[in-house]
């Protein structure tokens, strides 16, 4: 009989459902079961207290039913703690350890004194698997070799939305944090709507610190009644507003591989991103999408207003885009994990 895995990481429950965002792993267990992989999910609890006492506690109380196990980390203290405490565990009941490294601070901290937890806790994994050649250069600064298994999405949960022509419809969507940096995505639409009067824009997500700072700045100029905020947004409402919008803009201070992203170019919509992080490893300067300084807020204008004057080039890299995208599908990604497997094995 086939060993179950064991996936760490923030699942979905019908408690938690509309507070937190569905995890990587979460997507990646779906992944696995789907594949006939029998998977273990710890844990369903959003405290993290309550979360790291049932992850630790179901790696012991569950050993016999396992013989793998994949620990994500990202960055912080916290989860470098998590990390160690999980894979310690793990290592002293003999188990395979896969460390999926999602945090796009990772590549920062491994310049700073931190670099020796972070190395210490990534070099007890049998296997090191990252989202985005980002981290995957890192670490080779540091001789720590590692895999690239893109971050999956169930393509057939997007549709497709093609475009003859681009209007000033701009669609944000992250956290209201400053990480995600939702100040910039408002002046630049701020400035957008001085050029074209019918800019429309939706800024979506969970308030973490920043909503009321955001709404206070876009009235200051004077756009609040051009935005839109529908908070937290469902793959459905995803695809609705790919119908009607004709731009994803990222703002983010820090990321790894998003996954947003990625979204944004199964849909159709043109993705204009600062190149923060390993975002410049996945969007390819007027290739698969335009990419410019971070917090740049004329030149993101700028790359907006071109495509809008331009939509032969704006459909180019929309086509380009798209056919990316598809490295991260199920098909695809499934065969990378298949093949640790059989190397753990």
């Amino acid at each position: 009989m086939l060993k179950k895995i064991l996936v760490v990481g923030l699942f979905l429950s019908e408690k938690n459902k509309n507070k937190i965002y569905r995890s990587a792993a979460d997507q990646l267990a779906e992944l696995l079961e789907k594949n006939n992989y029998p998977v273990i999910k710890v844990s369903t609890h959003v405290g993290k207290i309550f979360r790291f006492v049932d992850t630790i506690f179901t790696i012991i109380k569950s050993s016999p039913q396992y013989s793998i196990a994949i620990v994500p980390l990202y960055g912080g203290p916290a989860s470098l703690f998590w990390a160690e405490a999980a894979t310690t565990a793990l290592k002293l009941l003999n188990k395979k350890v896969i460390i999926i490294i999602h945090g796009g601070s990772i590549p920062l901290r491994l310049k700073t004194k931190e670099a020796k937890g972070y190395l210490r806790v990534v070099k007890k994994a049998d296997v090191i698997a990252c989202p985005s050649n980002y981290i995957i250069e890192a670490l080779k600064e540091h001789k720590v070799e590692s895999i690239l298994i893109e971050n999956v999405l169930n393509l057939d949960d997007y549709s497709f939305h093609p475009k003859e022509k681009f209007n000033p419809k701009i669609l944000w969507m992250r956290t209201f944090e400053d990480v995600y940096n939702p100040l910039m995505a408002v002046k630049v639409f701020a400035k957008i709507k001085s050029i074209f009067n019918d800019a429309k824009m939706i800024m979506a997500g969970h308030d973490r610190g920043m909503f009321q700072q955001t709404i206070d700045l876009a009235k200051e100029l004077e756009v609040f009644d051009s935005i839109e905020f529908p908070g937290y947004i469902t793959n459905q409402q995803k695809n609705n507003f790919a119908k009607d919008f004709d731009f994803y803009i990222c703002t983010n201070q820090v990321d790894n591989a998003p996954v947003t992203i990625i979204e944004m170019m199964t849909l159709g919509l043109p993705v204009v991103t600062v190149d923060s992080g390993g975002i410049p490893f996945i969007v390819e300067n007027n290739v698969t999408g335009k990419v410019i300084k971070f917090n740049d807020v004329d030149a993101m204008v700028n790359a907006i207003k071109f495509i809008i004057e331009n939509p032969e080039e704006g459909k180019r890299i929309v086509a380009n885009a798209k056919e990316y995208a598809k490295r991260y599908g199920e098909v695809w990604v499934i065969k990378k994990w298949k093949n640790v497997f059989e190397t753990l094995n």
